[in-house]
Order: C-alpha cells, then sequence, then structure tokens
C-alpha cells in the first residue's frame, strides 16, 4: 500500500469530496474509493503490469481523482494529459510515453492507434497498440514543455507527491474540513498538487468545473462555503473586470499562480472583496517552491515579482548567471518534492540532488524571493506555458513556410497571447494558416494572429531584427488578420 491510498484510508468514508454541480453529482470519499478500486481492477485483469504507464484526458471530470487512486492501487504510473489537447497531441503524448491504456470520459472519442473502449463507471478504458515502457517506482508523468518544442514528462515518486503537497498544505493553512474551488486543470502540476492531492491525503473537497465560469465561482462558493480558490491572474482580473453583485463570506484564501501576480490586482482585490491574493510559485519539476503568506499587499519592488519565501523543506540557491540581477542568480531547487529525473530524456537541469530552473531573481532585505527574468522563452497565456518552438515547428510543417518565429505579446486579460511570423516566398492566407494550428494544437497554442513576411527583417549587423518583428507582430494584434 502507498502512503497516498494510506492517509486516503483515514478520510471519513461519508464526507462529501468531490462536488460537480454542472453534473449534479457529489462523490464521498467512499465513492471516489469505489470507483478507484473498479478502475484498478480493470487495469490489473486487462493486462497492466507495474510500471506501465497509463494516460488519462478526464480533465476535470469528477473520475480524475480516482484514476489517480487507481493508478496507487495497481502500482502503475499516471500520465494526465490535458483535456484541451487535439486528438493529434493526445496521440504524440501517449507514443512518446509509451503508455499502456488511456481513460476517458464515458463515451469520449478514443485516440487514434487505441483499442475499443471498456466502460467502467462513469470512465472508458481504451488499450494501446504499441511497444510499452515500465517506469518502476513513479506514481505521475507530469507532461511539461521541453526547450526542443517537445513535450517532457517528470518521473515523480509518490512520495513526492505526498511531501510536496503536504508543504503546500502546510504552508497555505489548507484544512481537512476545507473546500476548494477547482477551476484550474486536474491534469496540470497546479491542480494535482493543490487539488487532488490535499483532498487524497486529508479530505479537502474540491467543487469541479470543466473551466473557469465566473458568475459559477461566486455561485458555487456561496452553495458550498467555499473558502479557498485556486486561480491564475486572469481570472481574478476577469473578477476586477467584471465585479459580482458580491463577494461569498467565506471565500477569504485566494491563490495565484502560473503567471506573474500584478501588484496593482493584488490591491484591487484587496479592496473589493477584503482579501489578499497570495503569490504562489512552483515547477513541475520540483513542486511548490514559494509562496507569498502575507495578509495585506505586498509594496511591489522597484524591479521584480516577489513570490514569498521558500516553502517548508525547500531550499533555493543563486547561481552565477550572465543575465542575473546584481546580487541575484540562477535559481536551483533542493526540496522534497523534486522529482527523479524526465522520462526518455537526460536532462541537465537535474544535478546536485535538485533542479536548476531556467528563472533568475534575488532575495529581498525580509528573505522574500523575487523573480527578476526567465533564461528560458516560455509565453505564458492564461496561466498555462506554451513554448514558442512547439508551434512553430506546426507552422514549418504547412507547404510554402520556409520558416516561422512565434511571440508572446502582452494583453490585458490574459497575460499574454501568441502571434506568429512566417517567412514564405508564395502569398499564405493568415487564417488558413490559424486553422492549420488549430487541428494541430491546444486551443491556448494557437496564434491569436499570423503575420506573413517575404523576409526577415534584419539589423545593420546582419542578425534578426527581433525588435522590429516584436514590433510588427504588436501591430498585427491591434490590427487583427482579415
Amino acid at each position: 500500500m502507498t502512503s497516498i491510498v494510506d492517509a486516503f484510508q483515514r478520510v471519513p468514508r461519508e464526507r462529501r469530496v468531490v462536488l460537480a454541480p454542472a453534473r449534479n453529482q457529489a462523490w464521498t470519499a467512499a465513492d471516489v474509493d469505489a470507483a478507484a478500486r473498479r478502475i484498478a481492477e480493470h487495469l490489473v485483469t486487462s493486462g497492466v503490469h507495474e510500471g506501465e504507464l497509463v494516460a488519462s484526458v478526464l480533465g476535470n471530470h469528477p473520475a480524475a481523482v480516482a484514476a489517480l487512486l487507481a493508478c496507487r492501487y495497481a502500482q502503475t504510473p499516471l500520465m494526465p494529459i490535458d483535456a484541451g489537447s487535439t486528438p493529434l497531441e493526445v496521440s504524440a503524448a501517449i507514443r512518446r510515453f509509451a503508455a499502456r491504456v488511456v481513460i476517458l470520459p464515458g463515451g469520449g472519442e478514443p485516440p487514434p492507434g487505441s483499442e475499443p473502449g471498456s466502460t467502467i463507471g462513469d470512465v472508458t478504458i481504451c488499450g494501446l497498440k504499441h511497444e510499452t515502457t515500465r517506469y518502476p517506482g513513479t506514481a505521475l508523468l507530469k507532461l511539461t514543455s521541453g526547450s526542443t518544442g517537445l513535450p517532457k514528462a517528470t518521473l515523480t515518486a509518490d512520495e513526492h507527491l505526498r511531501d510536496d503537497s503536504g508543504s503546500i498544505i502546510e504552508a497555505m493553512g489548507i484544512r481537512p474540513d476545507d473546500t476548494q474551488i477547482g477551476v484550474i486543470p486536474l491534469s496540470h502540476a497546479y491542480g494535482i498538487g493543490n487539488l487532488i492531492l490535499p483532498l487524497l491525503l486529508q479530505g479537502t473537497a474540491i467543487v469541479v468545473r470543466d473551466g473557469f465560469y465566473p458568475l459559477r465561482v461566486i455561485e458555487d462558493a456561496d452553495a458550498f462555503a467555499v473558502r479557498i480558490w485556486p486561480g491564475v491572474p486572469f481570472m481574478f482580473q476577469h473578477m476586477l473586470a467584471h465585479p459580482p453583485a458580491r463577494w461569498p463570506k467565506t471565500l477569504t484564501h485566494l491563490i495565484s499562480a502560473g503567471a506573474p501576480l500584478e501588484a496593482r490586482t493584488v490591491a484591487s482585490m484587496h479592496q473589493m472583496a477584503g482579501s489578499t491574493i497570495h503569490s504562489f510559485y512552483g515547477t513541475s519539476e520540483t513542486g511548490g517552491i514559494a509562496f507569498d503568506e502575507r495578509s495585506i499587499p505586498p509594496t511591489p519592488p522597484e524591479e521584480g515579482l516577489v513570490v514569498g519565501r521558500p516553502m517548508p523543506g525547500v531550499r533555493i540557491t543563486l547561481r552565477p548567471d550572465e543575465q542575473a540581477p546584481s546580487g541575484g542568480g540562477r535559481l536551483h531547487v533542493v526540496s522534497r518534492g523534486t522529482a527523479a529525473g524526465y522520462a526518455c530524456s537526460d536532462d541537465p537541469g537535474f544535478t546536485d540532488g535538485g533542479f536548476l530552473t531556467g528563472d533568475l531573481g534575488r532575495f529581498d532585505d525580509t528573505g522574500r524571493l523575487v523573480l527578476t527574468g526567465r533564461v528560458s522563452s516560455f509565453v505564458n497565456v492564461a496561466g498555462r506555458k506554451v513554448q514558442p518552438g512547439e508551434v512553430e515547428a506546426v507552422l514549418r510543417e504547412v507547404e510554402g513556410v520556409s520558416d516561422a518565429r512565434v511571440f508572446g505579446v502582452p494583453d490585458e486579460r490574459r497575460g499574454e497571447i501568441l502571434v506568429a511570423c512566417v517567412v514564405s516566398v508564395e502569398p499564405l492566407d493568415p487564417l488558413a494558416l490559424r486553422r492549420y494550428c488549430t487541428a494541430r494544437l491546444g486551443a491556448h497554442k494557437v496564434p491569436r494572429a499570423v503575420l506573413v513576411l517575404d523576409e526577415w527583417p534584419l539589423t545593420d549587423r546582419g542578425k534578426l531584427d527581433r525588435a522590429a518583428l516584436t514590433a510588427a507582430a504588436a501591430e498585427r494584434v491591434e490590427r487583427p488578420n482579415h
């Protein structure tokens, strides 16, 4: 029996832990356990061996909790895939990491190359027609974008999940009798660590929705006495731009991660709701890193983004980097939640007992971590990280496109949006290029606008003029394609 399974057995069986108002469902701990045991039994009887990978495309379905617990029963690792992924993206991830089966919502369309599915309660389980790989000692493969554009997946063990979520629970004061809003994806590291694991470890309930619906957040908070809302900046900014008639009295603990949180957003929310949005910083590779526990809006630094103090069990050191500010460095993190490495990849980032992130930062006079920039080139679209290289690779597949560049352009509502620039010697329809991306990429990875050029703008030294290209991309956003 794993530590997660052992902890869940101590959750009162009658406690309602998964609330899904859109489906008119409320699952008790006993319901989750029964569903998990049915799934686990099917995995074993259908020939899934210990260590073979189970993929899941359940999204924020109530069964997502049971699927993780089922894999702990069966001693098989789980790889959650974003429910917004296209069939091609799902198929590519399944093949790359050699999954044995895939779990879908009941009646869901099987990905290409899968066998006919079996319906087990609320889910459908399909076998996959390819050779598999075993991942002994691994509980979860967390998908994350790599610098090459190919997906990477962390080898995260049972104890990594337990210890990371235990640190989150302690730092954020998440109580067993709390209820949390579940509108962030349960397939992402943030949703797993802050929502699914507190439920499994101590019975903290979640109200699940398959997307962010502002009015539903208010209604759910009232209906279920919700205290904690883990979100991303654009959700809170939307609430401020469209303030509700009143703020739920119980909804007092707001957490933001996934993208930079502006100080003015924190101050405005405090003024409107009387609650502070607490910054949370972490990575798929390390789990939670820092949390800002202050109950009043912080004073913003002259430069950078305050993300709080290191979480329990986390040690951060600053390593020299020429891009880092004076007195700062590149963050190396040692934590109880740090994964063992990547599947199918030897990455030098996992070093010295921890992980060397792509973030630059420093500590302020009070010991709080201030992020000042990144070494890598991720773009944050509404709190979801996009690797431009992945989108560029798709655009280069189009006949007539000789090269492509993808940029992040600031956007008030979503933080950043993607804009693509392509070079072609023949006329291309920007809308057709966007449709090509839509068929192959998740919605948040599709460029909002596409600029077609005859050639790249160059500097006097003959290098790509990124400033000119970025300016042209920003102009295209203001003057969209027709």
